[in-house]
């Protein structure tokens, strides 16, 4: 049986016994830059409470399923999950099945985030419908942003199920699925997407203009400078349309005043800014 054991604390107390065995030879930002060479070394240590094995041997002998009910029962005690876990959970190649069938077996959000993270960690691509129903589903909005990411990575593979599914959802999932889209190339119909959620979602420029820019279809600089032309739009907006013009390779020279924004004001405040009223392009 699997010890339900808290770890990172088993680490902790091995930081305290180098410092003990350390007092007045190194300093305290010394031992901080240590951390990440002590935390190898530990790795290798063999500790009696893991029955003499070192963090990194004491879970290869148990097999996926073994493992994931021991990372459960972690949260469930509310024990700390140590890197150590997870490493050994991913590291074997054998444990994908295992993971994608814990993704069906479990609702708890904790445990799923887990589980979604090493398939990403793994680069799993078993998931990845999975992962859209996360989204289309009434998931929590942590399990939206991690499937989102994910899917993001795995555009191609997933990008007909979003278009069939897109104008039926909401608003929030309608967001998430606009940035998976955004790492799709030359589809008309993606095109069409980026740029109707763009003119609609007017409050959230800069996130759907970059959208655009990431997309990369030059098309979409005359409905940026429209935008852009508008004399109400923050200092912060304006700087955000003009990256994304730029990046699509068109240009915006009209000189603007933004002497009355916050933001302008604030970093032209800086010392060594230009103090100038306006912004020159």
């Amino acid at each position: 049986m699997i010890k339900i054991i808290d770890i990172d604390s088993l680490f902790d107390k091995y930081i305290e016994g180098y410092v003990y065995a350390n007092i007045g030879k190194v300093k305290v930002d010394e031992i901080e830059n240590k951390i990440p060479e002590l935390y190898i070394k530990f790795g290798n240590e063999k500790l009696k409470e893991l029955d003499g094995k070192t963090p990194n041997t004491y879970y290869e002998d148990f097999s996926g399923e073994e493992l994931l009910n021991c990372l459960e029962n972690h949260l469930k005690q509310k024990v700390n999950i140590s890197d150590f876990l997870c490493e050994a959970i991913i590291k074997n190649s054998d444990n994908e099945d295992a993971l994608i069938k814990a993704l069906d077996k479990h609702e708890d959000e904790q445990f799923l985030l887990y589980v979604m993270n090493m398939l990403g960690d793994i680069n799993s691509k078993k998931a990845i419908k999975k992962y859209l129903e996360f989204i289309l589903w009434d998931y929590s909005e942590s399990i939206r942003d991690v499937a989102t990411e994910l899917l993001c990575e795995n555009a191609e593979e997933i990008k007909e199920d979003i278009l069939k599914e897109f104008s039926e959802v909401s608003p929030v999932k309608k967001a998430c699925l606009t940035e998976i889209l955004s790492n799709w190339k030359n589809d008309d119909r993606v095109f069409d997407i980026l740029i109707a959620e763009f003119i609609k979602n007017q409050k959230d420029l800069p996130i759907y203009a970059s959208y655009l820019s990431k997309y990369g279809d030059d098309r979409a600089i005359p409905f940026l400078l429209n935008v852009i032309e508008d004399e109400k739009i923050s200092y912060a907006d304006f700087e955000v349309l003009r990256f994304a013009i730029e990046a699509l390779g068109g240009e915006y020279t009209k000189k603007r005043d933004f002497s009355k924004d916050k933001t302008y004001k604030k970093i032209k405040s800086n010392p060594g800014q230009n103090s100038s009223t306006k912004e020159d392009i």
